[in-house]
């Protein structure tokens, strides 16, 4: 835990609200920007004037190839063994260039980086446990930041608007008493709700609160919308809020999932799809079809539906043909919303798997991910084991090259932070983590009924 974790988390709740704002402002600065306007307005403007959307992908593509050659070292060599001309004639062309593993990606980012500055850390952990920290410069991240508030903006949602988010961020204290487990950022009329502190005893605070503050949009991880919407029903509790739309990321969520979530916060789902490491934005039109925003990037579909991206803003680690580690499936269909593109029918690889303490609260992927993005990508891979409602076995392949024993000791304090003092948690080090029958890796193991 950082100084800065431990003063926040030290202070009483109305110094945590006004740290929280404050924190909102800085990220406000850094995110909307000259280059959040431009891409915002360019966005606003195609949909009078349509583009030629080959010709424009092909554009920044040869851009964003040219980008790294120049300024990533790794990408100039790999170019110069390859032959490839620039520009590209054809967005197929494209395929000259062999895929970029996870692997490839972890043990030489170093090359990968480019010498612009790049001060926006990207952490990113995924449903197999890999451990992978990029870079983005701040236009990378305000022309990420355009295109969501656009999709939110194509459904009725502008910034500003009273806003929920539920996080995987520690925002409450182990020894707080005081039962509010959400803080406010007034620079984003925004209140944030941890996921950490939800279980059977607390759900009913949240739903007050959500009520209370009467959101205009709800956002964040749909395990925690879910498990609240599930304890409403159980409980009787009718919710008073209307949003305009609610918008889950990160997790996977079932049709039957996703028709409780807009019963019971009475709001239209719209899903998105992004990545830590700056996959390009795939996200739900009015029409309830999923589209790839194309002045992002490219989205390869293999046979298997294995997804390979290439993101054209990610100017601190380039990502050309990124083996991101989920799957797609596409129909090739139109859409009557006029989008260009093919619809997207399902992605594929959001888990929701998670672990049970003995007080019922559940401990889901999105915040056991959340381990490794602290480590400097000194982790190959981890699992978590649940052997019995006290017992959590971790396994962990270490990079020697990288890995220390102060990394072993955060990974320690992290898991007991996350779990509590009742749970018994042991780690081990391990060359190889077991496949299952599927020929996936688990993040989490329940070996609970």
């Amino acid at each position: 835990m950082g100084i800065k974790e431990q003063v926040y988390l030290s202070s009483p709740v109305f110094l945590q609200n006004l740290l929280t704002t404050v924190y909102g402002y800085q990220l406000q600065r850094e995110r909307y920007g000259s280059a959040y306007q431009k891409r915002f307005q360019e966005l606003l403007a195609k949909e009078a004037h349509p583009l030629d959307v080959e010709a424009d992908q092909l554009k920044r593509l040869n851009a964003f190839l040219l980008f790294c050659r120049q300024h990533s070292p790794y990408y100039k060599t790999l170019f110069a063994e390859l032959e490839l001309q620039l520009p590209l004639q054809h967005v197929s062309d494209l395929k000259q260039i062999p895929p970029l593993e996870k692997e490839t990606l972890r043990q030489q980012i170093e090359s990968i980086r480019t010498d612009l500055e790049a001060p926006i850390i990207g952490k990113t952990g995924g449903t197999t446990g890999k451990s992978i920290q990029v870079r983005y410069t701040k236009e990378d991240m305000q022309i990420r930041m355009a295109h969501l508030d656009y999709f939110k903006a194509t459904h009725g949602v502008r910034k500003g608007m009273r806003r929920i988010s539920f996080t995987a961020q520690s925002l409450v204290s182990e020894h707080q008493k005081n039962p509010v487990y959400w803080r406010k950022n007034r620079a984003l009329n925004q209140l944030l709700f941890t996921v950490k502190k939800i279980s059977p005893t607390t759900m009913t605070d949240y739903l007050r609160a959500i009520d209370q503050f009467d959101p205009e949009s709800i956002d964040g991880l749909p395990s925690a919308m879910i498990e609240l919407a599930y304890h409403a029903k159980r409980e009787g509790i009718e919710l008073q809020c209307r949003p305009h739309a609610i918008f889950p990321t990160a997790e996977m969520m079932t049709s039957t999932e996703r028709h409780l979530i807009e019963e019971v916060f009475h709001g239209p789902v719209f899903d998105q799809y992004a990545s830590s490491e700056g996959a390009p934005i795939v996200a739900e039109c009015r029409c309830g079809q999923k589209h790839l925003h194309h002045e992002m990037g490219i989205i390869e579909l293999e046979a298997d539906g294995e997804v390979l991206v290439t993101s054209f803003d990610t100017h601190g680690t380039p990502l050309i043909r990124y083996r991101v580690g989920d799957r797609m499936t596409s129909s090739g269909k139109m859409c009557p919303c006029g989008h260009p593109g093919p619809v997207i029918d399902s992605i594929d690889g959001r888990k929701r798997g998670y672990l049970i303490k003995p007080d019922g609260q559940k401990v889901f992927e999105s915040q056991l991910s959340s381990l490794v993005k602290v480590l400097p990508n000194s982790v190959e891979r981890v699992q978590y084991i649940q052997n019995s409602e006290r017992d959590i076995t971790f396994l962990y392949i270490p990079d020697w090259t990288r890995f220390s024993s102060e990394h072993e000791q955060q990974l320690y304090r992290f898991l007991k932070t996350l779990l509590g003092a009742d749970m018994q948690v042991s780690l081990r080090a391990v060359q190889e983590i077991p496949r299952e029958v599927s020929g996936k890796t688990l993040l989490v193991k329940q070996m609970m009924a």
